[in-house]
């Protein structure tokens, strides 16, 4: 039996926390891979989630300073899903 599916953009954006934002040329949707790294700027604002292979790819488009952090380094921080992008 095949299962259908499931798109994470109908989830709560906290729930995206666990993909990867990349949308690679030519394709119709987002990559969705699990998105282990958070670029964020040095004020904590956070830019993105990624997954380690879309990192580099992220890194050449955001202009300015920012840290890539392992999500569970982010989350320590206090930063974690209770930041205003997440609905906190």
């Amino acid at each position: 039996m095949r299962r259908a599916f499931e798109n994470p953009m109908t989830r709560s954006y906290a729930g995206l926390a666990a993909y990867c934002e990349w949308w690679p040329e030519g394709e119709r949707q987002p990559c969705y891979a699990p998105a282990s790294i958070v670029l964020v700027r040095p004020s904590g604002e956070m830019l993105r989630f990624t997954c380690m292979e879309h990192a580099p790819a992220w890194a050449a488009r955001i202009l300015g300073a920012y840290h890539m952090l392992d999500r569970a380094e982010w989350e320590a921080r206090g930063a974690g899903y209770r930041g205003p992008q997440l609905g906190g």
